[in-house]
C-alpha cells in the first residue's frame, strides 16, 4: 500500500517537473527576442484595456495593476545598489567623468527580461480578475486616474532627481559605444 502511495506521487511529482521544464524551455527560447516579447506585453496589455473599456468595469484591478506595473518600472529604472545608501564620502559614488575613473557598469535592480515577465505575469492575472464579478467593485473611476497621475509624476519627478544626482543613465540607446583599438603586428 505504501509503494502504491509513493509511485504515484513520484508520477504526479515527474509530470509536474516535466511540465515545468517545457515553460522553462518556452521562456529560455523567447528570451533573446525584446522586441517581440515586448510587442506581445504591449498587445496583451491593450487587450486588457479594451476588455475594461468594452465591459465599462474593473477599475479598481486596472488601478492596481497600474501601481505595480509603476513599481516595477521604478525598479527596473534604479541601480541594483542604491548609490544613496553607499556613502563613502560626503556626495556619494558617482558613475566615472574622466578617462582614468573606475567604469562601473549600470547593473539594474530589475533586470528586463524579469521585469518583462513580471509585466506579463500580472496582466494576465488582471485579465482573469476580469471574468469575475467579485473584482468589479463600483468607484467613481475618474478619481482613481487623478491619483495614479499624481503618483506617477510624484514618483518620476523623484526618480529622476536621483538619476541626476548620483549622475546615471538607465538607457543604453543614446550611450557613446566605444570601439575596441586595434593591435599593431
Amino acid at each position: 500500500m505504501m509503494s502504491e502511495e509513493t509511485s504515484s506521487r513520484n508520477v504526479v511529482s515527474k509530470f509536474f517537473l516535466r511540465l515545468s521544464q517545457m515553460y522553462q524551455q518556452k521562456l529560455d527560447l523567447c528570451t533573446p527576442h525584446t522586441r517581440l516579447r515586448w510587442l506581445g506585453c504591449l498587445i496583451l496589455i491593450l487587450f486588457f484595456l479594451l476588455r475594461v473599456f468594452i465591459h465599462q468595469g474593473w477599475y479598481i484591478v486596472t488601478y492596481a495593476l497600474g501601481i505595480y506595473h509603476l513599481n516595477l518600472f521604478i525598479a527596473f529604472l534604479t541601480p541594483k545598489i542604491d548609490p544613496a545608501l553607499d556613502l563613502d564620502d560626503d556626495q556619494g559614488p558617482e558613475l566615472p567623468t574622466t578617462m582614468n575613473e573606475e567604469f562601473r557598469p549600470f547593473i539594474r535592480r530589475l533586470p528586463e527580461f524579469k521585469f518583462w515577465y513580471a509585466v506579463v505575469k500580472s496582466t494576465v492575472f488582471a485579465i482573469i480578475c476580469t471574468f469575475f464579478e467579485v473584482f468589479n467593485v463600483p468607484v467613481f473611476w475618474p478619481i482613481l486616474v487623478m491619483y495614479f497621475i499624481t503618483l506617477f509624476c510624484i514618483t518620476m519627478k523623484r526618480q529622476i532627481k536621483h538619476m541626476i544626482k548620483y549622475r546615471y543613465l538607465p538607457f543604453t540607446h543614446s550611450k557613446p559605444r566605444y570601439q575596441p583599438v586595434p593591435m599593431e603586428k
